[in-house]
Formats: structure tokens, sequence, C-alpha cells
């Protein structure tokens, strides 16, 4: 076979030599290890879930709250908003991997954990990496806490924390 002039295998070794080269050029996309873009404590993009939440502590004598949500984020980086039935903001947990904080009633208050902010904010730590998959569906393990998503498609999550005591019933409903 002729090409203008020369023989096509005459040119192999120019045209692999070619496609070496550009690939070398080449260069894979590698997972970035920087963090996300944040805007108000919550990277953008980030998935967000509302509803209805209501927790009941078996202590004596038992508590109980409930409240419309707003969750935002990731267990990273995050924004949980619990509002009144009226639609009043009664609490803002924020928290990244250098601040955990809490705005309520016109006092910001920091913490060393998760944990603290929020049984701070609602009477008992909640286990909010594991809720971040419960609600995408995902079973993941959190210690004493048992999670029922067989529901989820419905909107609905019920988790309980048996241990350590109280006990305390967790239940979600999404709109």
């Amino acid at each position: 076979m002729r090409f203008g002039g020369c023989d096509a295998w005459r040119l192999w070794p120019v045209f692999v030599a070619c496609m070496c080269a550009l690939a070398g050029c080449a260069s894979p996309n590698l997972p970035t290890t920087e963090p996300p873009t944040v805007i108000n404590d919550v990277p953008v993009n980030a998935p967000e879930w509302q509803g209805r939440l209501s927790l009941r502590i078996q202590s004596d004598p038992a508590t109980s709250m409930s409240a419309g949500f707003l969750l935002r984020g990731e267990a990273t980086y995050g924004r949980l908003d619990l509002y009144s039935p009226l639609g009043t903001t009664l609490a803002a947990l924020r928290w990244t991997p250098s601040t955990v904080q809490l705005q309520q009633g016109g006092q910001l208050q920091r913490f060393d954990s998760l944990d603290e902010l929020t049984e701070q904010a609602t009477g008992a730590a909640l286990p909010v990496h594991a809720l971040f998959d419960w609600l995408n569906g995902v079973p993941s393990m959190a210690p004493g806490w048992q999670a029922d998503l067989s529901q989820l498609p419905q909107g609905l999550l019920i988790a309980q924390r048996v241990s350590p005591t109280p006990t305390v019933h967790l239940r979600i409903k999404l709109d």
C-alpha cells in the first residue's frame, strides 16, 4: 500500500511515536482532596432534606420535642435549622471540620463535638454521621442506635437509641 509516494508500513513507526507523545501529554482526572466550596457552612450543591422531626426521650420525667427542620450538607459540613409550627427559627446548628456551633435565642455557643451540639439543641446526642446515610437509604451503623429505613420511600425514617439509657425515639417525616 502506498501513501503519498511512500509505503504505508514505513510511516507506522512515525504514527506510533506521535501517539506516544500525545498520550504523554494527557493527564488523568484524579480525585481532588481539596475541601468543597462552602457557602454559609454548607457545600455548594449539597443535598438537603426538610420536614418534621420528633424526639422522645424516655427519661424520668419523659421529655419530647417536635420541630420543623431543614437539613443541608453532609456529615463534615452541614446545617440543621429547627423551626416552630409558626416558622420561627428555634435553633440553627452548624458544623465544619473546625467549628461546631449552635445559635439559639440570640446566643451563639460553640461545642467540641456534634454529639454535644445535638444534645444541647434537642436533649439527646444524635448520630449525625449515620443520619445522613439513613436519609440517603444507606443502613449505616451508629453505636446504640437502630434505624428502620423500610418506610423511607414514603418519606418516613424511624430510629431508636437503646444504649446508653435513656431510650431515645427519633421520627423524621420528610416533605
